[in-house]
């Protein structure tokens, strides 16, 4: 088979096809989206997705309240503080893990304590000497908000 066209044309005619099918797909994706009032596919929200790698986070500030005691471990994991609305008594060390693949922090609006920024598989801790009542957030995604009480 002889070929006729130029090498440029068909690099052409091949990103032309590249950018019909990604019209294709976004558009029924968007239609599919519209039918269920979101980007959502099997339990994985695209708008939720792309919030946070673009800075969002998830306010779990919330939630009902998990009592803990003088040690007690967050998570965060998908941009969003576990539990996001906890309570320990005055002394307790409670540790921020990490499990996303960006960095975090666990920061108190009011500034009265930071765990500055770590990566992910990495922890911070802090020692609460005194009552307060606290809601907190990551620096990197501050729409990731928490809430802590110390009695």
């Amino acid at each position: 088979m002889q070929h006729t066209g130029s090498p440029k044309t068909v690099s052409l005619a091949f990103v032309a096809g590249v950018m019909v099918a990604a019209a294709v797909f976004f558009t029924a994706m968007a239609a599919f989206a519209m039918t269920r009032g979101d980007w959502g596919i099997g339990g994985w929200s695209m708008n939720g997705h792309m919030q946070r790698m673009m800075g969002g986070g998830t306010n779990s500030s919330n939630v009902p309240v998990s009592v803990g005691g003088k040690t007690e471990a967050v998570a965060m994991r998908n941009s969003t503080f576990a539990p996001g609305n906890l309570e320990v008594p005055v002394g307790a060390t409670v540790t921020w893990t990490n499990y996303d693949a960006v960095p975090h922090t666990a920061s108190a609006k009011d500034g009265s304590w930071d765990t500055g920024i770590f990566n992910g598989g990495e922890s911070k801790s802090i020692t609460f000497d005194k009552a307060g009542d606290y809601e907190y957030y990551c620096k990197v995604h501050p729409a990731m908000i928490a809430h802590l009480t110390v009695r």
